[in-house]
């Protein structure tokens, strides 16, 4: 999370953002239709940030991820027709999204740079009802900025649904949960060390501090 800050990928203000949706049980996906953009980076830095004790699935053959519960998070490492592991589509995905509106967190990324493009592939290729594509929450589309030899992937919006559909994020709104996160960010950004493991373990020491977020 914190190398995606320091990269420009997030800006601090959306990385705070998504910390606090996340810390409300927010699922999500993130889109880019080219391969190697850094969909499973951004899926998996977000993944590390998840709450403590949550229990994950992967939706592989025989993980028994059809059974998760209420609370527990689903992961499919791509939407997509390939007959990889833990890659979903037809009645897969059918099932992963009923999931979500089952009170499961599901999470995956797929090739997609629009949420049209997104709901195009879930709703209209797939059968996926409307309500269970909205079970996602949070859509972040990649974009690739900079030169031939070297190329930043950058979030320049996120989408976010809400009553009324989805809305577009740029810059979001920084509220009273978002502040106490800066500060954590803004410690751990200055901190020593920075692999996966000991930022996970700093931020939930830091939410343990914050509290509880509805």
């Amino acid at each position: 999370m914190l190398d995606l800050v320091d990269a420009g990928t997030l800006s601090r203000g959306q990385a705070a953002w998504l910390l606090a949706r996340i810390g409300e049980g927010s699922s999500w996906l993130v889109g880019a239709r080219p391969g190697g953009a850094g969909k499973t980076t951004i899926m998996g830095a977000l993944l590390a940030m998840l709450p403590e004790a949550t229990v994950i699935h992967l939706a592989a053959s025989g993980s028994g991820w059809r059974r998760a519960r209420g609370g527990e998070c689903v992961v499919a490492y791509e939407i997509g027709p390939g007959d990889y592991e833990a890659y979903v589509w037809g009645d897969d995905l059918g099932e992963l999204a009923a999931l979500g509106e089952r009170g499961c967190r599901i999470v995956s990324n797929l090739h997609a740079d629009t949420l049209e493009e997104a709901r195009d592939q879930l709703v209209r290729q797939n059968g996926v009802p409307p309500s269970a594509f909205d079970r996602f929450r949070l859509f972040l589309p990649i974009r690739l900025t900079g030169s031939r030899s070297r190329t930043v992937p950058t979030i320049p919006v996120i989408w976010r649904q809400v009553d009324a559909g989805w809305e577009r994020v740029a810059e979001p709104r920084i509220g009273p949960s978002e502040t106490g996160i800066l500060a954590w960010l803004d410690e751990a950004l200055d901190g020593e060390p920075r692999d996966i493991e000991s930022v996970r373990a700093s931020w939930l020491r830091w939410s343990e501090r914050l509290g509880p977020r509805a």
